[in-house]
């Protein structure tokens, strides 16, 4: 961001009425370790989450995004590792670059639709049309607020050597703790509903993964907080040439 005029206001950043499919599956173990830093530790039977959201009102203006999480532990505590993001708005994208480290770009679009017959889809478009995405869930079940608990999310953050070094001037492990809180209709329930869903991944994207079985889907609203992140390691400059 320009140093004398930041992109965005300070942190934490408010959500409002975010809507969201998570759709949780078995992936392939080899994927999975070809991606994870050597630090984390693979979660067995792989498994592997991707998440779409429209977040229709935040302080960072609206946007949507769709994001891949790789459940690892790193220092025996659980994790979703974060290789990939797309995101619609430009402030979400510079803030999530720059300070948690997200590698985020654009796509053509990110749209969730729901259907007359009681669907909701997930779309997202890399390239104008080419359903890099496509997700479809029954949204039958009412689940407890609890169902939406989300896992810390680590992002593994570069800063790449100005002069054109081979090693990153700068890596660290970023920890993200976005916490959401689904909204209570009038009823008293938790606008959270599982049921039966399927995902495709049929163009290139920095989010496609091999899905084995989709395991659980569920759709949600939401208000969230994402406060500053928490940097659980910096790597020593052996370590960087090391990786080179």
């Amino acid at each position: 961001m320009p140093a004398h005029r930041p992109q965005s206001q300070v942190g934490p950043w408010f959500y409002r009425d975010t809507e969201c499919m998570v759709i949780e599956f078995e992936t392939d173990a080899e994927a999975a370790l070809a991606v994870l830093p050597s630090d984390l530790v693979l979660v067995e039977p792989a498994t592997g989450f991707m998440v779409i959201e429209t977040n229709h009102w935040t302080t960072l203006g609206p946007y949507s995004e769709v994001y891949l999480g790789i459940l690892c532990t790193y220092q025996g505590a659980v994790y979703g590792y974060v290789p990939g993001v797309y995101v619609t708005g430009e402030n979400s994208q510079i803030v999530g670059r720059e300070v948690f480290g997200f590698g985020k770009k654009r796509p053509d679009r990110i749209e969730l639709i729901s259907h007359g017959n009681g669907t909701v889809e997930a779309i997202m478009d890399v390239l104008p049309g080419d359903r890099a995405l496509r997700a479809q869930m029954m949204a039958s079940k009412n689940e407890p607020a609890e169902a939406l608990a989300g896992l810390p999310l680590l992002c593994l953050r570069i800063v790449p050597d100005a002069e054109g070094g081979p090693a990153p001037a700068l890596a660290q492990l970023i920890e993200a703790n976005f916490k959401a809180e689904p909204l209570i209709g009038a009823d008293g329930r938790a606008e959270v509903f599982s049921g039966p869903g399927h995902m495709a991944l049929d163009g290139p994207s920095d989010v496609q993964f091999p899905v084995k079985k989709v395991t659980k889907a569920v759709y949600a609203h939401f208000n969230a907080v994402l406060p500053y992140p928490k940097i659980v390691k910096t790597y020593s400059q052996d370590e960087l040439k090391g990786c080179v």
